[in-house]
């Protein structure tokens, strides 16, 4: 393994991470009910994306958004050892 000739200065080092910062996430309001959105994502309270109706509505929104946690909070009992059984009863009856 090679050793630097040099030491690198603290303004050299500096430099080279200047790009390393992490930077700001833009964010706009939604178009339909003002509410703050992430750019190029539907908007979690009303379901819209660029004035189309992607998801229906708020209480679908909500239930897609409960479903996705419940199934995380699954996957993460079946990790753990509790509720494999339970899992494998339900895909067995489907």
């Amino acid at each position: 393994m090679s050793v630097p000739a040099f030491k690198n200065s603290r303004s050299r080092v500096r430099r080279r991470r200047s790009h390393q910062a992490l930077k700001k996430t833009d964010s706009s309001n939604c178009l339909k009910c003002d509410s703050p959105i992430l750019p190029h994502r539907a908007c979690t309270s009303c379901g819209y994306y660029k004035n189309r109706q992607v998801v229906g509505g708020m209480e679908s929104v909500e239930k897609a958004i409960d479903k996705k946690t419940k199934k995380s909070r699954e996957v993460k009992s079946v990790k753990e050892g509790e509720g494999g059984a339970k899992l494998k009863k339900e895909k067995k009856s489907k």
